[in-house]
């Protein structure tokens, strides 16, 4: 499987209401009970960000796209970005570093 990097930004508060909000924190449980949303959350700065594990591109964009959020343009830029995920059993991907810089 691999991971997601969704950023949501410039959101247009205007367009929150208690309906979308339930829908939207629903819609969430249900990605999560199916094992693809390790992580979401509000950033600081009025952005968010969510991970959200596929087999593909295509697959996240469909799971971001039906976010009752994204069905109103409550944020109106939506970046999804794949992630090499760098880790103690993959020697924080040092070897693919290093396989780069030996063949210059």
């Amino acid at each position: 499987m691999k991971k997601f990097l969704v950023h949501l930004s410039n959101k247009k508060r205007e367009l929150m209401t208690k309906e979308l909000i339930i829908d939207h924190v629903n819609y969430l449980k249900m990605l999560k009970e199916r094992g693809v949303l390790p992580f979401c959350g509000p950033c600081v700065d009025g952005t968010a960000l969510m991970i959200i594990d596929a087999p593909s591109y295509d697959k996240v964009r469909d799971y971001v796209e039906n976010d009752p959020f994204s069905k109103v343009d409550y944020y109106i830029d939506r970046k999804i970005v794949e992630v090499e995920e760098a880790t103690l059993e993959n020697n924080f991907l040092l070897d693919d570093v290093l396989g780069y810089l030996n063949s210059k």
